[in-house]
């Protein structure tokens, strides 16, 4: 209706039967439920329990009453408390000394108002509607990594055609990940890797998957702080199927693929910024961080030209975050990027 997709209470993880049917008696009965605490107060909380009102926030079902997850979250101890006193009230029909239930209601709809705090990111969000619903709803947690997808990643779930044998990198999530052990004992592992349009699977053997295993673990739930999945990078041997499969010969987290896979380090200057003393600096920089990147000095004459030099003596540096900020403190300003 209107475009939007309905979802029944069924689906949610932790909300059972009774609890739906007391949550759909209570709205045929009254209506729709204005707020979290108009909620809390009308249904049957013998039934819907905390547990259950906790899995509702989490997926999304008071969206449409309040836009902030995480201030409905803050909120629930308050709320569920107010409702199990008025519950109480009327349990022992403490309810006529306040003039009846007209009385109660007058009381109920000087609500306070919810406690108000951060929103949850995007992956927290995201992470609750995969554990309680199955899928994603309000987006996808590589939707905002989406152009380092584009940028580091050559193939993706859709583009396999043609390249059946072929060395691939592709970039993503990993979803499942079951551990065996070969006919000589050792370990190896088994995956399912989503990206933007589709899914992987992957066969990770022993070396690949020894060096890396801890990190597919961190990966798959969420790191330390249990956030989401993390995505990851992963390159090897593509093979056509559906879904297309990849043996594994590398992964390396999204994150760290930028001083990874960085094969150039440019350092962007005007010509009137390179003084003698500048330039000799700028070696000793590089001189002291040296790894396997090369470095390009780009030139630039303001309304004339580039020149693209390399730096002489320089074989190569590590391009990482700490050279780049030493390289730009040298010029006062943004000048070193790195590129594949």
């Amino acid at each position: 209706m209107g475009g939007a997709i309905r979802f029944g209470f069924a689906g949610i993880k932790n909300v059972g039967g009774g609890a739906i049917d007391a949550i759909l008696e209570s709205r045929v009965r009254e209506g729709a439920f204005r707020s979290l605490y108009d909620f809390t107060r009308r249904v049957d909380a013998r039934k819907v329990n905390r547990r259950v009102v906790e899995a509702l926030v989490k997926c999304g079902a008071f969206d449409s009453l309040h836009d902030n997850r995480a201030s409905v979250w803050s909120s629930l101890d308050a709320s569920l408390e107010r409702a199990a006193s008025e519950q109480r009230d009327r349990a022992v029909g403490q309810e006529s000394l306040f003039g009846g239930d007209g009385a109660l209601d007058e009381r109920w709809n000087d609500e306070p108002e919810l406690i108000e705090v951060a929103r949850w990111s995007d992956r927290e969000r995201l992470a609750s509607e995969k554990e309680l619903l199955g899928f994603y709803v309000s987006g996808h947690p590589l939707g905002e990594v989406a152009a380092d997808l584009a940028r580091y990643a050559d193939t993706t779930a859709l583009s396999t055609e043609g390249r059946d044998g072929r060395e691939v990198r592709i970039g993503g999530l990993l979803t499942s990940l079951r551990e065996t052990r070969t006919k000589r004992g050792q370990r190896m592992g088994f995956a399912t890797f989503e990206d933007l349009e589709g899914c992987f699977e992957l066969v990770i053997f022993s070396e690949p998957y020894n060096l890396h295993v801890e990190m597919l673990r961190l990966a798959k739930d969420g790191g330390e702080e249990q956030t989401g999945p993390i995505p990851l990078l992963v390159s090897g041997t593509l093979e056509a199927g559906d879904p297309p499969k990849v043996l594994v010969r590398d992964i390396m987290r999204l994150d760290e693929a930028e001083q990874r896979l960085t094969a150039h380090l440019r350092v962007r200057v005007l010509e009137p910024e390179l003084s003698r003393d500048r330039l000799l600096a700028l070696r000793k920089v590089l001189s002291d961080a040296p790894g396997d990147c090369s470095v390009f000095v780009h030139i630039t004459i303001p309304g004339d030209s580039e020149t693209i030099v390399a730096v002489g003596g320089i074989r190569g540096v590590d391009a990482s975050d700490g050279l780049r900020r030493d390289i730009d403190a040298l010029f006062g300003r943004p000048v070193a990027e790195r590129s594949l």
